[in-house]
């Protein structure tokens, strides 16, 4: 007898669980939206604001303000905000308070190129435009064509895990055939890449040099350093 009273009470009590919980949904669809919330993965460079952002968000046509959580369709504002630009990723969703919450990640730029429009390349490979909310400090890239844009984004890939060098390099230009010459911020010097390959070696031979001259105290001679050839340095001091 107990055994089957126990079996009559546990379908009460799931249904019990189920009429509880449809209930709560229910609650939660019916409130209106009271808040937005905007944040970012990263503050460090704002290329876009939390106002442009809160514009993407309220549409004449689907405003969020004041609207039923049943009916915010989450999956279209993070499309919509996708589609800006600026933005790599964004995920929205809405609290028990009835708070909608954005979370914002901003495309990376890793270097800009200098063309008709100027424009940037980003961590992704894509091309990014400018923004008029901030401008990145990153290397100026100046004679890229398409052909070249697999090549440079994997050489700019390793100059932002090279501490020395991304402090160092402002500036890439590439001739005609993609051979590349960096610029260095604190000198004159520019450096003889050739084609943007087998940069551990030639960054390398670069940094055994370099620490040769600055220990010789004859850096401010050098013009140009030569890394096209192989395991070695050219250099090409100053015409006195």
């Amino acid at each position: 007898m107990k055994r089957i009273l126990k079996l009559l009470i546990l379908p009460v009590i799931i249904a019990g669980i189920l009429a509880m919980y449809s209930f709560a949904n229910k609650r939660h669809n019916n409130r209106e939206i009271q808040d937005i919330k905007i944040s970012f993965t990263d503050y460090s460079d704002p290329f876009i604001s939390e106002d442009n952002v809160n514009k993407l968000l309220i549409q004449k046509e689907d405003s969020v303000d004041n609207r039923l959580v049943e009916k915010l369709d989450l999956n279209r504002s993070e499309t919509r905000l996708v589609a800006d630009p600026m933005i790599r990723a964004a995920e929205v969703s809405v609290d028990l308070n009835g708070r909608l919450n954005v979370v914002v990640e901003q495309r990376e730029p890793l270097a800009r190129l200098m063309g008709s429009p100027n424009v940037y390349l980003d961590g992704d490979n894509e091309i990014m435009p400018l923004s008029g909310e901030h401008t990145a400090l990153v290397p100026v890239v100046m004679g890229f064509k398409p052909e070249f844009q697999d090549e440079l984004y994997e050489f700019l890939i390793y100059l932002g895990d090279d501490e020395l060098l991304n402090a160092a390099v402002t500036q890439i230009v590439l001739d005609s055939k993609g051979n590349a010459t960096l610029m260095l911020r604190s000198n004159q010097m520019r450096l003889k890449l050739g084609k943007l390959d087998k940069l551990q070696s030639k960054m390398t031979n670069f940094k055994a040099m370099l620490a040769k001259v600055e220990k010789d105290k004859t850096v401010d001679q050098i013009e140009a350093m030569d890394l096209r050839f192989e395991d070695q340095v050219v250099l090409v001091k100053n015409e006195e």
